[in-house]
């Protein structure tokens, strides 16, 4: 993944501070490690545009890279579901895991009643409605 070119100009020190604050660490810490009073990170979190922004964009960024490290882990689960399933483990905990199953891609609780129009000209006029706002929302976008 490459990193967008910076284009807001933060001191060395502000720089050190968000790495400090996306590791977890207060602005007593964080202010002790850059050699800054505990009130100069705070005023860099709440009123300091510059540094605000780039802290929001450092931390969307570790956010997609925990997401994607959660998407790796999706199929060893299943797996350790599917085991654990077929293992003929005790009731109690195949029906756990069963549920898990089900939560995880939203059917648990979910209404699975079949819908949607039964009659040609009834699903006709639904896809030309349908058509309808996919044209309006790229003419909007």
């Amino acid at each position: 993944m490459t990193k967008a070119v910076k284009t807001r100009q933060l001191s060395v020190e502000q720089e050190n501070a968000i790495d400090l604050l996306l590791m977890g660490k207060s602005d007593r810490e964080v202010a002790e490690a850059v050699s800054v009073a505990r009130q100069t990170v705070w005023e860099w979190r709440n009123r300091n545009a510059e540094f605000m922004a780039e802290l929001n964009a450092r931390r969307q960024e570790l956010w997609g890279a925990q997401v994607e490290r959660m998407r790796q882990l999706v199929a060893k689960a299943v797996d350790v579901l599917e085991e654990d399933l077929h293992q003929g483990a005790d009731a109690k905990l195949r029906q756990s895991a069963a549920v898990h199953i089900l939560r995880a891609v939203g059917l648990y609780g979910a209404d699975l009643k079949p819908s949607g129009p039964t009659q040609p000209n009834d699903v006709k006029n639904a896809l030309e409605r349908d058509e309808f706002m996919r044209e309006l929302m790229a003419q909007l976008s």
